[in-house]
């Protein structure tokens, strides 16, 4: 069994009170035995203008991730965010994932946000993934970002290459629907691929909250109301196991027939 810590919090526009935020949930969580924290997109600081993001977003080698490596050392708890890296000149909404002091893995962002009046690709670049599984004790994941949601086949994917769980940071603008959507897509997207689903939402902002954790079957067992929050929630191989064997979805797949 592995304990996670879904954060659901307010943007932050300062990567120092980003940074001492983090270690104070960091904190909060190993204290409750988690252990995985999980922070939203942009956590790093959010900003709607592309001059700041320029002049904050760091490298995966910067101080802010090295930060984030110290924390997770000293707090010993896996830690899960959102940055805003800079690599080879161009600027990427970024997940990464660190644990045991080291950067583990990274993510960056590989739909944007140009939908519904919003157009992210004029500040970031997309992404290519690595859609690289991790490992969290006996459990493995997959890392995702906000309006990746509304594309089944990177979740397919990843519960094709063994990943147990998909975790999936956000900042879900609010708007007509865009709670419903993302309820439904949350639970869809577990039960089309019989793995877990764990956000963290941003809240406040213009932002919907709606922290989530669904379980394989579709079934939203554990989610934040309208303020900030910290939810406790634990993941079981059984469980998955369990659900596969009642319905076999990815077994019963005809490949041959359609591709991916």
């Amino acid at each position: 069994m592995v304990k996670i810590a879904l954060t659901q919090l307010k943007p932050v526009a300062d990567k120092d009170v980003s940074l001492r935020n983090i270690e104070y949930y960091a904190g909060i969580a190993a204290s409750n035995s988690a252990d995985l924290i999980v922070f939203p997109e942009y956590y790093m600081f959010y900003s709607q203008y592309k001059e700041a993001i320029i002049k904050n977003s760091e490298p995966l080698n910067g101080d802010y991730v090295k930060k984030l490596r110290e924390i997770s050392s000293s707090k010993k708890i896996g830690i899960i965010t959102g940055i805003n890296e800079l690599y080879d000149h161009n600027y990427y909404d970024t997940a990464v994932f660190v644990n045991d002091g080291e950067l583990q893995n990274y993510y960056r962002k590989t739909h944007l946000y140009d939908a519904f009046g919003y157009k992210e690709s004029d500040i970031y670049t997309y992404g290519n993934g690595p859609f690289k599984v991790s490992k969290i004790g006996n459990i493995n994941f997959g890392m995702l970002i906000c309006y990746d949601i509304r594309f089944p086949e990177i979740f397919r994917n990843y519960s094709l290459n063994d990943a147990d769980m998909i975790i999936l940071i956000s900042a879900w603008f609010s708007g007509p629907m865009k709670e419903e959507q993302w309820l439904s897509m949350v639970s869809t997207r577990a039960l089309e691929n019989t793995v877990y689903l764990a956000t963290s939402n941003m809240i406040g902002g213009g932002f919907t909250g709606i922290t989530t954790f669904t379980d394989p079957i579709g079934a939203i067992i554990s989610r934040s109301a309208e303020e900030e929050d910290i939810i406790y929630v634990n993941t079981s191989l059984d469980r998955i196991a369990a659900v596969r064997k009642k319905m076999p979805v990815l077994k019963q797949r005809r490949p041959e027939l359609y591709r991916l």
